[in-house]
């Protein structure tokens, strides 16, 4: 691993993490989500260095090792802009309530098993980029590919995106591509260390940010369990390592439902966490073409909770909040699709008579239904139990937390979630020529990018072991007498 490689990831993480902790607002704690805020750091520095190059493109004209200069002179100002503001509030200034609750405790042997298996997860992460450097099949074709071109292509690099290569899917959104772009600028030459270590960020970011932001929400016990059946999930290391945008875009929609959920715990004091959460939602947008699948859908199911629960004026405020942070990531995934990317290779296939003879063929239906139920029931296989029986079985024994499942911010999630499944379903029922091989190839990856988001949920709902200690033994005096 070179130097400037390393350089890279630290730059883009400084200048995420440097952007939010200077918008970090005085009247909520930043103590308890500091590790929340350098895991989300991580990848929201990803997500902005990957604009910062794709509008170098534009200005320049070729990927120059120009771009590192600018990158580190808006490192120096958002440092200066961050020192600015912490000695005018103080170190610890205006804090509100923490996060963390006084039951919480360290259990030495989740400590440890979790310590253990993240250790587990490095090594067979780094064995899997060993055995194949080169990522998998989407990687050679779509994501590194593309990097290629546009690396190489010097001022042609919009040729990268010609309609010559349909089966290379030229449409899809470019942080991954342009994040690769980036570190290969930073190292003067394409090296595989470049996606390499990008798909090693996504993945330990997203069950960092997991672990993190259970363990400040929920408690440290919690947080490490999340992180546990994250890191436990073999699909998700292995697909980690294989380079392809699922965990990237993962990330973001697990970031997006982070912020949701800090947004819902602090909107009295702020409104930050809804405009962050725009640009996370953005980004997910920017990341795969599913991102905008899930944009659409947590609009709608947000927007029809906000009614439903009467709160209109409310709505209205973080409607302003959010569009601050995702209408700039909008105008420049408007800009790509614009005048950069072909249509889409399923759209573009389609054709009225063949589309309305497919959503007309219950064939189709019960072939989609049945490879949802196989896919969700034995998701995350590990050779002993499927994990989603797993999380249910955890989930009858502690319990839930009533008042955790009143929150707004879960009934948007879940809301969102079936949204889009249905979105999936609508997809493969009437633009797919061979239903099932398309099934076959990209339902489990659909899946595993939900499956950060589903996981957090779950554990911020289920009650910690020491709220279901504490229950059972308040019962047991009952049951006595």
């Amino acid at each position: 691993m070179s130097f400037p490689l390393v350089l890279s990831a630290v730059v883009a993480g400084l200048i995420g993490f440097s952007l939010l902790r200077g918008a970090w607002p005085n009247s909520v704690a930043y103590g308890p989500y500091r590790l929340v805020v350098a895991a989300l750091g991580v990848g929201i520095g990803l997500g902005m260095t990957s604009l910062g190059l794709f509008a170098w493109l534009l200005l320049a004209g070729t990927a120059s090792r120009g771009l590192i200069g600018a990158e580190l002179g808006l490192l120096g100002l958002l440092s200066i802009w961050l020192l600015q503001r912490r000695s005018r509030r103080g170190y610890g200034e205006g804090l509100g309530p923490t996060a963390r609750t006084p039951q919480e405790v360290w259990t030495w042997s989740v400590t440890v098993t979790f310590a253990v298996t993240v250790c587990c997860a490095v090594a067979a992460f780094i064995g899997l980029s060993i055995s194949q450097p080169h990522g998998g099949w989407d990687a050679w074709m779509n994501w590194n590919l593309r990097a290629r071109l546009i690396f190489r292509s010097g001022p042609e690099w919009r040729d990268a995106f010609s309609a010559l290569l349909p089966w290379s899917h030229p449409d899809y959104p470019l942080l991954v591509q342009t994040s690769v772009v980036r570190t290969w600028v930073y190292h003067g030459r394409e090296t595989l260390a470049g996606p390499a270590i990008l798909a090693f960020l996504f993945t330990f970011a997203t069950a960092a940010l997991a672990t993190s932001a259970v363990a400040a929400l929920r408690g440290r016990t919690q947080g490490m369990l999340a992180g546990l059946v994250l890191l436990a999930t073999p699909f998700f290391i292995f697909h980690g390592a294989s380079e392809y945008g699922d965990v990237p875009v993962g990330f973001f929609f697990l970031s997006t439902v982070v912020l949701l959920a800090l947004h819902d715990r602090h909107r009295e004091h702020t409104s930050v966490f809804a405009g962050f959460a725009g640009l996370t939602a953005g980004l997910a947008a920017w990341t795969k073409n599913e991102g905008l699948l899930f944009l659409i859908a947590l609009v709608c199911a947000w927007a029809a909770t906000g009614l439903q629960a009467g709160a209109r004026r409310e709505l209205g405020r973080e409607a302003r909040s959010v569009a601050l942070g995702l209408l700039p990531l909008l105008l420049v995934i408007g800009l790509f699709k614009l005048h950069f990317a072909p249509p889409n290779d399923l759209m573009a296939a389609a054709e009225a008579g063949k589309t309305l003879d497919w959503v007309s063929d219950p064939r189709r239906y019960a072939l989609v239904a049945q490879a949802f139920t196989t896919q969700i029931t034995s998701f995350g296989f590990n050779g002993l139990i499927s994990a989603v029986w797993l999380l249910i079985t955890y989930g009858i024994c502690v319990g839930v937390r009533p008042e955790q499942v009143r929150n707004r911010w879960l009934f948007t999630i879940v809301a969102s979630v079936g949204l889009m499944l249905a979105g999936h379903v609508v997809v493969f029922v009437a633009t797919a020529e061979d239903v099932a091989r398309l099934l076959n190839s990209s339902l489990e990856r659909l899946l595993l990018q939900l499956w950060p988001t589903v996981v957090f949920a779950w554990f911020m709902v289920l009650a910690t072991p020491e709220e279901a200690a504490q229950r059972d033994a308040e019962r047991r005096p009952a049951i006595a007498s």
